[in-house]
């Protein structure tokens, strides 16, 4: 970097003055030419007049861009000629600035010959397309970049779009095939802008945007941008950014132009829908709206395509990393709008999938913002859930209008990951009991790891909606299933009688909320209940259960302190992983031989049967057992250890029960299972019978 520091006001004047030179000696070359001219004499001062004149107009731009790097540093706002604004305050003496954010003349030269390219190009000029293709390498470059889109200005850049939409409808009345080629090529064109905007919007670049473009890019996004040729039809400019963000949906935008760009889209979006009471979102079948320039995706799990949603546009670009999320979806209220008031408009879209993909970029993770989003989301989704729920005579839940629900259900299979991944506190808020928390609370913090301060009550309302989707429900799952697992293992090994009796208080509890909150979800909808017990049926009899944690024989090599590392790696990448993992091992996949549980069990007698399989094939990977008379057919090796139970036969395991009620703790941690999981069946109905009396 290299500094210099300037007096504003100066350097405004000098601009001025240099620009006002350089004018009035043009002018007089010009002249000077002319009386020339009528004497029929020629002269060279009149050409070196000329050219001077003509540098001195050069030479002003960058003293005011100068000006304007000063202005920027010292939070001055200026109108479209570089005054500043009436009340504005210019700070005194010297303002320090960084030179290389100067860009060099021959770079701007080039970006003044690709600009009005694009404009051709989203016309049709084929010429145009095929002249672009060189500077398509310059666009991560940030002084093209940002030359390129301070030539194009952002009401052109906004117009870029319309223009390629008409196009694009007047190709799809014409019926003849052409809608799918013109729309190959926007993309590829907007793919480029798309690529410019994200380099020059990048504020760890030298070379970058200033406020003065950017607050006129945030007012032309809130202007009505013409289409041509469609008889006076206009679009919201921030409709236009999202067709640029929705042609290159991985493109990386910073952090910073979520925050700025990204929000006030937002913000945009819900002040739009006050003012109009409808979306702008037209389809391909709207044929007196806009289409969108290049094609919209399928909804999740069918063959319809979506409308042209510049906020899908804008999540999707923001799902590409957790730290873009997180920016975007950083405000109460903005969430609150996508998740609550937004949910008609969602119903007119994807159904939220793109809010899912962003909200599961930004929350699953174990990092402070992570939780604090996450229980943050549980409040407002909580909040819509509740005034459709009611209890009928029979104590059985009744869901009011559950189509409306399902106007966002494209979040629910992210939500299942989501909550997966937070397992944990999960299992924990459920015994805390916390109330509903303030945003500086949400998160806690239990020897050095963060936890989220869950409202059980939320969770369940939460639970009700979410686990209507079989995804969801077989994410949330498998989360709890691998938790149970690590704990009750990582306390057979460590030898924690009292902690062992703590986690299958919590854990059945916590399962208990949960398979409760799966069959009311479903007989709410209609479905029999029967279906409700099928997938974890399923996994109890594939044993899943009875496999052991990874690496847990080797508590016995290195010590019970190091027990703590190999439960905590077994989770390391995620609940839901593990307890795929779990599956696979147990042989859910196909080859092992699986363990009978009733056809006709109900989800509690299910649950006890895992946490009963679990119990077993902890206390055998870690020889929690009487080794007296130690015989039988589920015996091997010498000296004598038990076969892991997922390896046995159906007859050897029946044997093993047999045994191991009178050689184990196993039968009375059993009881404890069974009253436990009852228990969380029921205080999932208290919950739901509260929030709907209050």
């Amino acid at each position: 970097m290299t500094f210099s520091s300037i007096h504003a006001g100066e350097m405004h004047q000098l601009g001025h003055s240099v620009q006002n030179a350089g004018k009035s000696l043009t002018e007089c070359a010009a002249q000077l030419r002319a009386i020339l001219n009528e004497v029929e004499l020629t002269h060279p001062g009149a050409a070196a007049i000329g050219r001077i004149g003509q540098w001195l107009t050069d030479q002003a731009p960058d003293l005011y861009r100068r000006r304007d790097l000063a202005y920027e540093a010292e939070k001055v706002d200026v109108d479209v000629f570089g005054n500043p604004l009436p009340g504005a305050v210019v700070p005194a003496g010297m303002t320090r600035i960084d030179e290389t954010r100067l860009i060099p003349a021959a770079v701007r030269a080039e970006a003044a010959q690709a600009a009005p390219l694009f404009t051709a190009a989203a016309r049709g000029d084929a010429g145009a397309l095929e002249k672009l293709a060189p500077f398509r390498e310059r666009l991560s470059d940030p002084r093209f970049a940002t030359a390129l889109l301070e030539q194009l200005g952002p009401r052109a850049l906004l117009a870029i779009p319309a223009a390629m939409g008409t196009r694009v409808r007047k190709a799809l009345d014409a019926d003849d095939g052409s809608a799918a080629a013109v729309r190959r090529q926007n993309r590829d064109v907007l793919s480029m802008l798309s690529k410019a905007l994200a380099t020059a919007t990048d504020p760890t670049k030298d070379a970058r945007l200033g406020r003065k473009f950017l607050e006129e890019f945030k007012r032309q996004g809130r202007a009505e941008i013409p289409a041509p040729d469609m008889g006076g039809l206009t679009n919201p400019g921030y409709w236009s950014l999202g067709q640029i963000l929705a042609a290159a949906p991985k493109q990386a935008y910073s952090e910073w132009f979520m925050k700025t760009i990204g929000q006030d889209m937002i913000r945009w979006d819900r002040d739009y829908l006050k003012q109009h009471r409808e979306r702008f979102l037209p389809k391909d079948t709207d044929v007196y709206n806009l289409p969108a320039p290049t094609d919209t995706r399928p909804f999740q799990n069918s063959d319809t395509i979506g409308a042209a949603d510049p906020l899908a546009a804008l999540l999707t670009v923001a799902a590409t990393s957790r730290e873009r999320a997180q920016t975007l979806l950083d405000d109460r209220d903005l969430l609150k709008y996508l998740m609550s008031d937004r949910r008609p408009q969602w119903a007119m879209g994807d159904h939220g999938e793109s809010l899912g993909t962003a909200m599961e970029a930004a929350m699953k993770g174990p990092d402070a913002d992570s939780k604090r989003l996450t229980v943050m989301a549980t409040q407002i989704l909580a909040d819509d859930v509740k005034p459709h729920v009611s209890f009928n005579d029979a104590g059985e839940v009744e869901l009011k209008n559950p189509s409306e629900l399902d106007w966002l259900s494209g979040t629910r299979d992210n939500l299942g990951r989501i909550l997966a991944e937070h397992t944990d506190d999960i299992v924990s808020s459920y015994y805390q009991n916390h109330p509903r928390l303030p945003d500086n609370e949400l998160v806690g913090d239990v020897e050095g790891k963060k936890t989220a301060r869950f409202n059980p009550t939320d969770l369940d309302l939460v639970l009700l909606d979410v686990a209507a989707d079989e995804q969801a429900y077989q994410a949330l799952l498998l989360g709890q299933v691998a938790d149970m697992r690590g704990k009750i293992d990582q306390a057979m090994a460590t030898r924690n009688r009292d902690w062992l009796n703590n986690v299958i208080a919590l854990n059945s509890t916590a399962l208990g909320h949960l398979v409760e909150a799966r069959r009311m979800a479903l007989v709410g909808r209609g479905k029999e209940a029967d279906a409700v017990d099928e997938a974890l049926r399923k996994l109890v009899q594939a044993g899943v259960g009875l496999v052991p944690i990874p690496f847990a024989q080797q508590v016995g090599k290195v010590g019970l302190k190091a027990a703590d590392t190999i439960y905590e790696n077994f989770v390391s990448n995620g609940y839901a992983k593990a307890g795929d993992w779990l599956v696979q091992q147990s042989g859910h996949a196909g080859g092992n031989m699986t363990k009978a549980v009733g056809d006709a069990a109900t989800n509690d007698k299910t649950v006890q049967q895992l946490m009963k399989q679990m119990m077993e094939s902890s206390a055998v990977a870690h020889e929690s057992y009487s080794h007296d008379d130690l015989r039988g057919p589920f015996v091997t090796g010498d000296p004598p250890r038990i076969k892991p139970p997922l390896h046995m036969t159906r007859s050897e395991y029946e044997s093993f029960v047999d045994w191991i009620e009178e050689n184990s703790t196993v039968p009375a941690d059993y009881k404890e299972v069974q009253q436990t999981t009852a228990v969380g069946a029921e205080e999932f109905r208290d919950n739901l019978k509260s929030a709907t009396q209050k």
